[in-house]
C-alpha cells in the first residue's frame, strides 16, 4: 500500500501590503510630476494662445494669471508669480477696453487735471491768474468765464479786454489738446432785447460765437469748435440784483471728454479723489455748478448754424457753428 504524501502547508505571506504600498508610491510620484510640469509656464506658448483668443474674439485681452505654489519636497518653488501678457507679447494688449470703468475715470480725470494745470500756467504767464472758474464735470473740463468784473456788458456780445486777454492765453492750450471744445453762451435774466438780439437766446449765442471767433483767430482749429446757446436758463444765482446778473453774463468753454458715457458719469467723483492728493492752484471765484450736459460733436465740412427757439421764456436755443481750416 502506497504511502500517503504529506503536503507541506503553504507559509503565510505577510508581505502582501508591499504591493499596495508600491502602487500608492507610484501614484504619488505621478501626481508630483504632473504638479511640477503644470507649474512651469511656457510664456511663449501662453502669449500665442492669448493672441489667438484675442484675434478670435476681435478684441484686446488683459490676462493676469497668478500661479500660487507651495513648498513641498523640493519640487515647487514656494513663490507667487503673475503673468502679464501685455509685456510678454511686446505690444499694448493692456488697453482701456480691458480696464475697469473706475480706473478709466481716474485716468481721464488725471488727463483733464493736467490740461487744467496747463491752463493755469498759461493764465499766470499772461498775468490773468484766477481769471477762469475751472471744474471737472460729467462733460469734461469746464473753463468758466465767470467773474464779478464782467466779461460782457449788459445786452451786448462784444468781448471785453479782460476776456480778450484770457482767450489769447487760452488758445495755444486748446490747440494742443485732442478733445473737441464746446462754447456755451449764457445771458442774465434781465430782458434787454434789441433788433440785433431779439431774445436772450440770440444774445447768448452771439457771445458764444464771439468767443469762438477769438479762439479761431488765436490758432484753434475751427473743426473742433462748436457753440451752444442756453439763453437765460441755468443761472448761477437766483437772487435778483446787478451782481447776480453780471455773473450770468458769461461763457463756459468746455473741453469735452472723449470717454464713454458711463465713465464720464464718474468724472466728478474721480476728480474729487484726485484733488485730495494733488496741490490745487487758485481758480478764481467759486460759484455753483451750472449748465446741463453737452453732447459730443462730429466734424462738419462748412460753417453752418441751426437754431430751435421755443420762446423767450423757456427752452434752449442750440446754435451749432463750425469752421474749417
Amino acid at each position: 500500500m502506497a504511502k500517503k504524501k504529506h503536503e507541506c502547508p503553504e507559509p503565510e505571506n505577510t508581505e502582501r501590503w508591499a504591493v499596495s504600498y508600491l502602487d500608492m508610491i507610484t501614484v504619488m510620484m505621478c501626481l508630483f510630476l504632473v504638479l511640477y510640469a503644470i507649474s512651469q509656464v511656457d510664456a511663449g506658448k501662453l502669449a500665442k494662445l492669448s493672441k489667438s483668443l484675442a484675434a478670435g474674439f476681435n478684441q484686446s485681452l488683459q490676462v493676469v494669471s497668478p500661479l500660487h505654489t507651495t513648498s513641498g519636497l523640493g519640487l515647487l518653488s514656494g513663490s507667487t508669480s503673475a503673468v502679464n501678457l501685455g509685456s510678454m507679447m511686446g505690444n499694448d494688449t493692456t488697453t482701456a477696453a480691458g480696464q475697469p470703468e473706475r480706473i478709466q475715470a481716474m485716468a481721464e480725470a488725471s488727463h483733464l487735471n493736467q490740461i487744467k494745470q496747463q491752463v493755469e500756467q498759461a493764465l499766470a504767464a499772461a498775468g490773468q491768474t484766477g481769471a477762469l472758474q475751472m471744474r471737472i464735470t460729467e462733460k469734461g473740463l469746464v473753463l468758466g468765464m465767470v467773474a464779478s468784473d464782467t466779461y460782457f456788458k449788459p445786452g451786448d456780445a462784444e468781448v471785453q479786454p479782460t476776456a480778450q486777454a484770457v482767450l489769447a492765453a487760452l488758445a495755444p492750450v486748446l490747440t494742443g489738446t485732442p478733445e473737441d471744445v464746446a462754447i456755451e453762451g449764457y445771458a442774465d435774466p434781465n430782458p434787454q432785447y434789441s433788433a440785433k438780439y431779439p431774445s436772450n437766446y440770440h444774445l447768448a449765442a452771439g457771445r458764444a460765437i464771439e468767443v469762438l471767433i477769438h479762439l479761431r483767430n488765436g490758432g484753434v482749429p475751427g473743426s473742433k469748435l462748436r457753440t451752444i446757446s442756453y439763453g437765460a436758463d441755468h443761472q448761477t444765482q437766483v437772487e435778483a440784483g446787478q451782481d447776480a446778473w453780471s455773473l450770468n453774463r458769461r461763457v463756459d468753454i468746455v473741453i469735452m471728454s472723449r470717454a464713454k458715457d458711463s465713465v464720464r458719469a464718474m468724472l466728478p467723483e474721480a476728480a474729487k479723489q484726485l484733488s485730495q492728493g494733488l496741490p490745487q492752484a487758485p481758480t478764481g471765484p467759486q460759484t455753483p455748478q451750472i449748465g446741463p450736459n453737452a453732447g459730443g460733436g462730429g466734424n462738419a465740412p462748412e460753417t453752418s448754424g441751426t437754431s430751435n427757439q421755443t420762446g423767450k421764456n423757456g427752452g434752449t436755443l442750440r446754435s451749432e457753428v463750425r469752421t474749417v481750416n
